[in-house]
C-alpha cells in the first residue's frame, strides 16, 4: 500500500566512530497540507552532542515542499523566516531537515 501523505520521523544525528548515525524517537505520516501533530522535543544526555532532525519523506505519488519551525507554512513561495523556508522533494525523496526543540514540520503539494 502506497503512502499517500508524507512521513515525518523525529530523531538525532549522531556521529559514531566516523559513521552519521539515525536514531528515531517518534514517526508520524500526515496529509499533505498537514503539519505534525508531535513537536521536537529536549534532548537529554547524552544525546546532546547530536543533531536534533525531522526525517522527511515525500510520497511516491508526487513532489511536495516540507518547512519546519513553531509555526511552519510550506506553502509561501517566498521564505522570508524560518517557519516558512521550505525544502523541494520530488517523489519518494528522504532529506533531513535540522530542527529545534517545539518545532513541528508542515508539508504541501508541489
Amino acid at each position: 500500500m502506497a503512502i499517500t501523505g508524507a512521513h515525518v520521523q523525529c530523531g538525532y544525528v549522531k556521529d559514531v566512530r566516523g559513521a552519521k548515525l539515525f536514531f528515531p524517537l517518534w514517526s508520524e505520516t500526515i496529509a499533505l497540507a498537514g503539519s505534525t501533530t508531535q513537536v521536537a522535543p529536549t534532548l537529554a544526555a547524552p544525546e546532546d552532542a547530536a543533531s536534533l532532525v525531522f526525517r522527511v519523506r515525500a510520497p511516491a505519488s508526487g513532489e511536495m515542499f516540507s518547512a519546519a519551525g513553531l509555526i511552519p507554512d510550506a506553502s509561501q513561495a517566498i521564505g522570508s523566516s524560518q517557519n516558512t523556508a521550505r525544502s523541494h522533494h520530488v517523489a519518494s525523496e528522504e532529506k533531513d531537515i535540522p530542527v529545534q526543540a517545539g518545532w513541528k514540520c508542515n508539508v504541501v503539494s508541489a
